[in-house]
């Protein structure tokens, strides 16, 4: 699959079909929402009438084979959320250090007055086989995508225990939270470690009415996509992922990947009152991808 194949269409215009939700009134946060998938979750609560909080990492990481967002590209996602009538702070935080993220939960809940919603979808992703993984490659892969979602969710949790009021933690799973696939043996142990965080946390914070899930996609169409011609990427890694996951989506046989905006609906059903009583929950956003 070439990255040149499918067109990055984070910022498109479209129709928001997210308007029959309601989130007046509420704070959102979203961390990685500098472009992809995280972007969509800020324009999609923003549309529905929540204050919204926006983070990145607005810089490269070493091991990551492709472009990260950039602070002009997190401030874009910013505007746009205003531009939908929505009260807006955003800030650069690197989601693997403590003291980051428990600065922007801080500010998050002095502009805001605290948070209903926090969607842990800083991530990257990656190729290399298991054997030729350096240790470099493994951390970054597991304290972001593992180790960020845990101090996100720790930091907003204690400030929901404190409010009193509940709240709803979201975060971005994988079909890769229940599969195996060659060459991406970092990235399946950090996404399989987002389900047993979240089925643990979902106990924890049950007396406190929080609510903890997460969605599991197929593949998007942002920028991650290009780790398919990464530097270490066997010559064969295609068809050996055929050969072992099959079809990425069963409804349509040689469909595009889904647009961020479908993975938006799960985050927002998931953030609503219509999931009450869902919690410790994958909700797969698959195209029937797990059926197999």
């Amino acid at each position: 699959m070439s990255s040149s194949a499918f067109q990055h269409t984070d910022t498109q215009a479209r129709e928001v079909r997210q308007a029959r939700w309601d989130f007046s009134g509420q704070t959102v946060l979203v961390t990685g929402a500098a472009h992809g998938q995280a972007r969509a979750h800020a324009l999609s609560f923003a549309s529905a009438g929540a204050n919204v909080a926006i983070c990145d990492i607005c810089a490269n990481i070493g091991s990551v084979s492709y472009p990260m967002g950039t602070v002009d590209e997190l401030e874009d996602t910013a505007e746009q959320c205003r531009a939908a009538g929505a009260n807006v702070i955003s800030r650069v935080c690197d989601v693997r250090s403590e003291r980051q993220v428990e600065a922007f939960v801080n500010a998050t809940v002095e502009a805001f007055g605290g948070i209903d919603v926090a969607v842990a979808n800083a991530g990257v992703g990656g190729i290399t086989e298991a054997v030729d993984l350096t240790e470099q490659e493994w951390d970054e892969m597991l304290d972001t995508n593992l180790k960020g979602v845990f101090l996100t969710f720790k930091h907003v949790a204690r400030r929901m225990i404190d409010g009193g009021g509940g709240g709803r933690l979201i975060a971005t799973g994988s079909v890769n939270s229940f599969t195996g696939v060659p060459g991406c043996t970092h990235y399946v142990a950090a996404k399989h470690g987002v389900a047993g965080l979240c089925k643990s946390l979902a106990i924890e914070l049950a007396p406190h009415r929080i609510r903890v899930n997460y969605v599991c996609p197929t593949a998007v169409n942002t920028h991650m996509i290009e780790i398919v011609t990464g530097p270490r990427v066997p010559e064969n890694f295609g068809e050996r992922l055929v050969a072992t996951a099959g079809s990425w989506n069963l409804l349509e046989e040689g469909a595009p990947p889904l647009e961020p905006f479908e993975v938006s609906e799960a985050m927002m059903w998931l953030a609503s009152d219509s999931s009450n009583y869902v919690t410790g929950a994958a909700l797969a956003v698959d195209a029937g991808f797990l059926t197999k």
